[in-house]
């Protein structure tokens, strides 16, 4: 658990994690002891500490794949609609479902952008972004906003033969 460096005992990592999830326990333990009912809420922070630590990966490594950047900003984005659903209500998700299918595309972006530039990548996560936002508009808001499906595609394929001229 602990390595002497330069003379001075320091703690390895996983010293630190260990250190790190005791801390997390006890305060969630004296939540739940003082009935307190506000900490189990934070749960979706855990999942951003973890889609933190892929994107850390992705920066650490000499061979970078875009991959870990992509699945750590997915995961991000993830936490952040459940830290959203445990303070409103999980019934969002209803209205809310097509998220996923826009932080896939985010995510796919996200590896275009940081990773290798196929432009194969670019064009389906433009295309998951066009079609979560087309879900969420007909499902959600009305069902007479199906044409929005041709603008999107339409915008999406100006974006994708930009990039792939350039």
């Amino acid at each position: 658990m602990t390595a002497i460096k330069s003379g001075r005992k320091t703690i390895s990592s996983y010293g630190r994690l260990g250190i790190l999830l005791a801390g997390i326990g006890t305060v969630l333990a004296i939540d739940t002891m003082a009935d307190l009912s506000v900490l189990y809420k934070l749960w979706p922070l855990l999942c951003t500490i973890l889609g933190i630590g892929f994107i850390g990966i992705y920066l650490q490594r000499s061979r970078r794949e875009s991959a870990y950047i992509g699945v750590g900003s997915f995961i991000i984005g993830f936490s952040g609609l459940a830290l959203y659903c445990n303070f409103t209500s999980w019934s969002v998700l209803a209205s809310f479902w097509p998220a996923f299918i826009i932080l896939l595309g985010i995510a796919m972006i996200f590896g275009f952008i940081f990773g290798n530039r196929r432009p194969a990548i670019l064009l389906t996560g433009l295309l998951f972004i066009s079609l979560g936002t087309v879900f969420f508009m007909v499902f959600s808001l009305s069902h007479k906003l199906w044409w929005s499906i041709f603008i999107l595609a339409g915008c999406s394929m100006l974006v994708f033969d930009k990039v792939r001229r350039s």
